[in-house]
């Protein structure tokens, strides 16, 4: 999956939006919600050496909230899922796009994290 069809799919959920917050890093996409404005998937280049790829360079990945419990099956499961990349790694994922995660898998996991940020799901003290 290509991160203009992420994009496309997750701009098309109710309230989703997507918007490239950092001036000097026009390459980042945050998907989030407009009424809260919490995130619920980032799209940037990750450094390979960081996920678990070898060579130079960088690639593509999406970062993605995901409920602790599932985090380890996830990761036991596909080979192109891993704790988050530059994102508490107790909470979020980083999915490679290289075709290693399945597209059905891809849309699956950006509309769980979008259902656990939204706002009719807040975190009870």
């Amino acid at each position: 999956m290509k991160k203009e069809d992420i994009i496309q799919f997750a701009a098309a959920l109710p309230g989703a939006v997507c918007d490239y917050p950092f001036r000097e890093e026009r390459d980042i996409a945050v998907l989030r919600h407009a009424d809260n404005q919490k995130w619920f998937a980032v799209l940037l280049a990750a450094p390979k050496a960081r996920i678990g790829k070898e060579g130079k360079g960088s690639e593509t990945v999406l970062d993605a909230k995901c409920p602790p419990d599932l985090l380890p099956m996830l990761c036991n499961t596909y080979a192109g899922i891993l704790p988050g990349y530059h994102m508490n790694k107790k909470h979020w994922i980083t999915v490679r796009l290289d075709g290693s995660v399945p597209d059905e898998e891809i849309e699956k996991l950006v509309r769980l994290s979008y259902d656990i940020t939204s706002a009719g799901n807040r975190k009870r003290k």
